[in-house]
């Protein structure tokens, strides 16, 4: 198995234990890659164990799976590196539970020793397309948890007028509105008010953030299809963010939501499943004196 790693800096208190992992990384791929920026930031405050081959842009070629140390955040970063979907990302949590990063560090032995068992599986997450006349945005206009239109420091609401495949929808008044995948359901959208949903589910959701009417609810509809944004109001300029990149977006300016051609594939280990997660991150089912 060729082994790719990618993350964030993390704590001096956690440098033992990722140069530990690291060393088993090496153990089962002695010729593994590790991002250039990641080794650089590793390197200013650890001994990284020597014999990784830095990279820079998408894993390399021979890659099979690719390792995002850190939080949700580094995996849907992570999701730009891996050759439109072709290679598989296991998360590993270097802070709280996350969603998507949902091996602990505690865990990372045994989740190797469950890769080279083959006892781990694969799910794979939809991801929106994103468009917008005469914009450029970048090398990845793909989005894994969400699209957002939102405003740019001022008070002024942001009015979206929503097509779905040209009928239209709603206008919305609001301080934003987000179109989120299953995935991002647990993400943004569950903190503006929008429901948990099963991840494998072929919906997207449609979600005001603060919304100046109160009957506005989150919407959700089939995956499959065009969803187009239209925003407007005072404001000269809006955001158009994808996950955790964002763009000026100018008013009138459609933004066109497709989904994806291709999926990303994220490895989980053999007893983890949605609601397990679920569960522990959102402690259903426990008494709020014991938490």
């Amino acid at each position: 198995m060729r082994i790719a790693i990618f993350g964030k800096a993390v704590s001096p208190d956690d440098a033992e234990a990722l140069r530990n992992a690291l060393a088993r990384v090496l153990s089962m791929d002695p010729t593994a890659h590790i991002a250039q920026g990641y080794l650089d930031e590793l390197s200013d405050h650890m001994e990284v164990p020597s014999g990784l081959r830095p990279f820079e842009g998408e894993v390399p070629l021979e890659v099979d799976l690719l390792l995002a140390f850190g939080g949700d955040g580094t995996v849907l970063e992570s999701a730009t590196m891996v050759r439109r979907g072709e290679v598989p990302i296991l998360g590993v949590n270097t802070g709280r539970l996350g969603f998507l990063s949902n091996v602990s560090m505690e865990a990372f032995d045994l989740a190797m020793d469950a890769l080279t068992a083959g006892t781990t599986w694969i799910e794979e997450r939809a991801l929106l397309h994103v468009e917008v006349s005469d914009s450029d945005l970048g090398d990845f206009p793909y989005a894994l948890n969400e699209v957002v239109i939102h405003k740019r420091d001022t008070a002024s609401m942001v009015v979206v007028d929503v097509h779905r495949d040209e009928k239209f929808v709603n206008t919305y008044w609001a301080d934003g509105l987000l179109v989120s995948t299953p995935t991002g359901s647990t993400a943004y959208s569950l903190s503006a008010g929008g429901p948990i949903v099963l991840p494998g589910s072929e919906v997207v959701v449609v979600t005001p953030v603060a919304p100046h009417n109160l009957n506005d609810r989150p919407l959700v509809v089939p995956l499959e299809g065009e969803i187009t944004l239209v925003a407007g109001g005072r404001d000269a300029q809006f955001l158009l963010s994808m996950d955790s990149r964002s763009f000026p977006l100018e008013p009138g300016r459609e933004v066109v939501i497709r989904p994806a051609d291709f999926r990303i594939k994220l490895v989980n280990l053999e007893h983890q499943d949605f609601f397990s997660t679920v569960r522990q991150k959102m402690h259903w089912g426990l008494d709020p004196r014991e938490r």
